[in-house]
């Protein structure tokens, strides 16, 4: 390009924008016009907003007048209220005060009358007051010459009408009047004496002429003295309409019913808590009883718990024991008749035919104060002794078991006589006597006496064996197994030192067994008592 050209564009760029430029200029006057256009009705907008605030500024400053206008009224109102209420207040008691008073007037009123029912219908209007002057001093035992008894008027009250128009039959009621208060009262207070007086027949009675307001609060009050009789107070309805209340060492007196009866729920609420306190006391109580029994009763769970732990060695014991013997054994249970009546449990052999009947020695178990014959039976003993070939009997002894408590064991002798009425009455002839613990009070005087009615004899640890002295003890010649736990330090070892004074005797202590060494070591102590017995035979 020639630098003609060259300077010829840049003129008619030049020139291109110098006409931008212009047209631009020319342009302007007309945005200037509308700007100022938008900008005049901005204005007229917000003139038209100013005016609508102005507006609702005086709208709220209207309704907060309003607004504590209705306060104000509120608590006028509120105070109105106030005042009316103790107007309401005021009127009430007034209202209380003028039927009490009027009340009061009435029974003042009526304080000469006496009311009396069971008149004879005989006697008419007219005749009622001579009738009455003359004869009701009689009737009530008054004095007519000293203290006469004037009456001003008299007349029949009309019957009630039942319903229907019917009238009840009857005498009806008189009303009379007296000349004083004094007579009335004298007639009434007789009247209470004799409380019943009959003419002709019919009853009469006398009461005070009340007005129906006092008559239906002392009806009321009648009903609260009998509810705080029922609660254990003392109460009394005094005349005309009173309640006297005695309890919890005061005394209250009620004129209306809504007193007495708060007092009457106070009492009820009172017993309710006692009733509650009793009856937690009485639990507690019987804690201690439950937990007392149970301690006296552990040597049986003792038992119990020593059985069913050596319950498949006796099991197994037996079973070897007896191998395949065609044998079966049942416990039987029985009642020695006498006083007292005593239970008694005995092993019963059935064998097959065929089958030899081995010696029958007899043995017969006694048992401790904390167990019954049903203890050799669960032990197992009664069924072994009997597949040997021996017949076991097992006694419950007097106020243990099922065998009843009797005052005829309560002296050795009376012990012995007993031991020898149930060997009499079972047809036991000398047998094998086994006495553990507290039955030591029947067998040991019982050896000591009669010694030569047993074939043996087997203490476990018994009672009072130190009662008697060593020339007793050697003078007795029957056989004897003395069996006790090595860890029974106390009746064991006691009973010990004084029965190794017999002169046939053999000593067994099973080891770590206590003092029911029978049931702790049921293997050891069966094996030893057949061990005894088979040297008997």
């Amino acid at each position: 390009m020639s630098r003609r050209e060259q300077v010829r564009e840049r003129l008619f760029a030049r020139e291109g924008e110098h006409g931008m430029r212009l047209s631009r200029a020319d342009a302007t006057p007309e945005r200037l016009d509308q700007v100022v256009s938008e900008q005049a009705a901005l204005g007229e907008a917000l003139a038209s907003l100013s005016e609508e605030l102005r507006k609702l500024v005086k709208c709220l400053e209207e309704t907060a007048g309003r607004v504590e206008a209705l306060d104000a009224k509120v608590v006028t109102t509120q105070s109105c209220v106030v005042k009316h209420a103790a107007l309401m207040s005021e009127l009430a008691r007034g209202g209380l005060e003028t039927e009490r008073r009027v009340e009061e007037l009435e029974n003042r009123v009526r304080a000469r009358n006496v009311r009396v029912i069971g008149v004879p219908a005989t006697v008419g209007e007219t005749d009622l007051i001579p009738f009455l002057e003359n004869l009701v001093p009689a009737y009530l035992g008054l004095n007519a010459k000293e203290a006469p008894v004037h009456i001003e008027s008299a007349y029949r009250l009309p019957t009630k009408e039942v319903g229907g128009g019917a009238r009840v039959n009857g005498a009806g009621t008189v009303l009379m009047t007296l000349s004083d208060f004094w007579a009335r009262e004298r007639i009434l207070r007789a009247a209470r004496a004799c409380r019943a007086t009959k003419f002709q027949g019919p009853k009469v009675s006398f009461f005070p002429d009340l007005s129906p307001a006092t008559h239906a609060r002392r009806q009321r009050l009648m009903v609260l003295k009998q509810a705080f009789v029922k609660e254990g107070a003392q109460a009394y309805v005094l005349y005309p309409a009173k309640l006297k209340v005695l309890c919890r060492g005061q005394t209250y007196v009620f004129r209306d019913c809504a007193s007495a009866a708060c007092l009457l729920d106070e009492l009820r609420q009172e017993r309710l808590t006692m009733a509650l306190i009793r009856n937690r006391l009485g639990l507690l109580v019987l804690g201690v009883l439950v937990t007392f029994v149970l301690y006296l009763l552990l040597p049986a769970i003792q038992h119990e718990r020593f059985t069913s732990r050596a319950g498949s060695h006796k099991a197994q014991a037996r079973a070897e024991e007896k191998g395949q013997r065609d044998v079966n054994v049942t416990i039987l249970t029985g009642t020695i008749a006498g006083s007292p009546s005593i239970l008694f449990r005995e092993g019963f052999l059935f064998q097959r035919a065929g089958t030899p009947s081995p010696k029958r020695l007899e043995v017969v178990f006694l048992h401790g104060q904390a167990f019954t014959s049903k203890t050799w039976e669960d032990l197992g003993t009664l069924t072994l002794l009997s597949e040997e070939g021996y017949r076991s009997v097992a006694i419950d002894l007097p106020g243990y078991g099922n065998s009843p408590l009797s005052d005829a064991v309560s002296t050795e002798q009376g012990r012995v006589a007993f031991l020898q009425h149930v060997l009499k009455e079972l047809g036991i002839q000398r047998p094998v006597l086994i006495s553990p613990s507290m039955s030591g009070r029947y067998s040991v005087p019982f050896v000591l006496v009669h010694g030569v009615q047993l074939k043996g004899f087997v203490p476990i640890a018994p009672v009072g064996t130190q009662e008697y002295t060593a020339q007793q003890y050697q003078q007795v010649q029957t056989p004897t197994l003395i069996i006790y736990g090595e860890r029974d330090t106390g009746l064991g070892t006691q009973s010990l030192q004084s029965l190794q004074q017999l002169p046939k005797h053999k000593v067994v202590a099973l080891p770590d067994a206590g003092h029911a060494c029978y049931l702790e070591k049921p293997r050891e102590f069966h094996e030893a008592l057949l061990a005894f017995l088979g040297e008997l035979q």
